[in-house]
């Protein structure tokens, strides 16, 4: 249950930069359809985030890259006209190495459109959605340090007792 959920829902996002460029894709569904976003999506049961993240870029873009760490957590609450909770999404913003990147650029998933877009630009554009307005602004105070993944991505295959 994504519209109107009992509680806040766990989700990913990839970030990806090349030559000054940030990978968005363009969302087919809501929240923030027909805007520009980061390919992403809601984190499967028992999926690490390294995974998830590897899996919603391949999806919504058609590359595979290798995840750095985490660059941002954001807490995205959406409210409805009564001021009801309609989005609660708590999303984790995975930094992948350029350098790794590999496949072919193509729209898929519920993405309906792709594109490379200028950090300078995506911060002007009144079709980009507001948190990615957000990671650029917070990428241009802070730099791309990151969480590396193996101190934070804990996925334990052991029985629970």
């Amino acid at each position: 249950m994504r519209e109107y959920p009992p509680y806040a829902v766990a989700a990913v996002a990839a970030v990806l930069l090349k030559d000054g460029e940030l990978l968005l894709v363009k969302r087919g569904y809501p929240p923030g359809a027909g805007k520009w976003s980061l390919p992403g999506g809601v984190i499967e049961p028992g999926e690490g985030l390294a995974d998830a993240a590897r899996r919603e870029l391949e999806e919504e873009t058609g590359l595979e890259a290798e995840p750095l760490g985490i660059l941002w957590v954001l807490n995205n609450v959406v409210f409805d006209g009564s001021g009801k909770v309609k989005y609660h999404y708590l999303i984790v913003d995975v930094l992948f190495d350029q350098g790794s990147v590999r496949g072919t650029l193509r729209a898929g998933g519920d993405a309906s459109g792709i594109g490379w877009f200028p950090l300078d630009e995506v911060k002007k554009r009144d079709d980009v959605s507001r948190t990615v307005k957000r990671l650029v602004s917070y990428i241009e105070r802070c730099g791309l340090a990151y969480i590396p993944l193996d101190s934070v991505d804990h996925v334990s295959r052991e029985d629970a007792r």
